[in-house]
């Protein structure tokens, strides 16, 4: 039946909180259980679509009001990216929340997917990455002088979480890539390195689709393509597409973003419409939501 389940993709997910609370009770909390079991190599029992409950604080982030909200955090991958990095990544779960932070936040300031000169890969200079990270990466040293970032210093929804679940994330190491020229503005990639992308993140486009629609095709067609040089769709996302359409506290489908920049163009973004397709729009955009994407290992 465990089989049949997963092969058909009809597998809902269970709170482990309570299939394993006889095991949790041992532990000062379900996170502190899970971070041991990861630990010790012990995925016995998880499976994807497994979920633990967070609660969330309501703060300001960056101007935005952020409502107390409850997140079913389930497991999106199981090791996906061990023995992979330029430091080797170890055992890891990475968890994508079954709900979007419910208030929409523009993935920049401008309509503007690239780096700037301070910061040339296009998601550690968002306001996105900013604002789910608590950090201040705002800035106007892009070509044109257009605004990237947002100042999320230390109040961003990472500090909203709460402090158990702070304990036990950790950054995601990735391959990312660079997109930014002092003499125009740039609709692919020029290059690509090994980052820290954040301890909250959101997906890039092949991680969701397993392929890539609208995101950077990369520099000559391929050759700067860090996306499908590394990244593996999430077990949660593959071979099915229900499990794409997130929904926000009050259970209405949501638009949310990722975190490849759209190709042949240098203002728009990608992301997951609420309908599950694949899409882009521009990064001022704001109607569409951030999700709740976070590794521990």
């Amino acid at each position: 039946e465990t089989i049949r389940l997963d092969m058909n993709r009809i597998y809902d997910g269970v709170d482990l909180t309570v299939k394993f609370a006889g095991e949790i009770a041992s532990f000062s909390d379900p996170w502190a259980w899970i971070k041991n079991r990861i630990t010790n190599n012990n995925f016995k029992g998880l499976r994807i679509g497994d979920y633990i409950p967070a609660k969330m604080n309501a703060g300001t982030v960056a101007g935005y009001s952020i409502a107390a909200q409850t997140f079913r955090c389930q497991i999106a991958g199981i090791n996906t990216y061990k023995n992979c990095g330029d430091t080797e990544i170890g055992n890891h779960i990475d968890f994508i929340a079954k709900e979007v932070i419910s208030t929409p936040i523009k993935w920049n300031p401008t309509d503007n997917n690239n780096g700037t000169s301070a910061q040339n890969h296009p998601w550690l200079a968002s306001a996105l990455y900013a604002i789910l990270n608590g950090v201040n990466n705002y800035s106007t040293a892009a070509y044109g002088s257009q605004a990237h970032g947002a100042n999320a210093n230390g109040a961003g929804i990472f500090q909203l979480l709460p402090q158990a679940l702070r304990n036990q994330i950790i950054e995601k190491r990735d391959l990312i890539d660079s997109r930014y020229s002092a003499s125009a503005y740039l609709t692919y990639s020029t290059g690509w390195s090994w980052q820290n992308v954040g301890k909250l993140w959101a997906p890039k486009e092949l991680e969701v689709y397993g392929a890539q629609v609208r995101s950077n095709l990369g520099y000559a067609q391929g050759y700067w393509n860090p996306e499908n040089g590394l990244s593996a769709a999430y077990p949660l996302f593959a071979n099915q597409a229900r499990n794409r359409v997130l929904r926000n506290s009050s259970g209405a489908r949501c638009h949310w973003w990722l975190s490849s920049p759209a190709a042949y163009n240098s203002a728009h973004v990608c992301y997951v419409s609420a309908n599950g397709y694949a899409y882009n729009h521009a990064a001022t955009n704001s109607t569409i939501c951030a999700p709740l994407c976070f590794r521990i290992g």
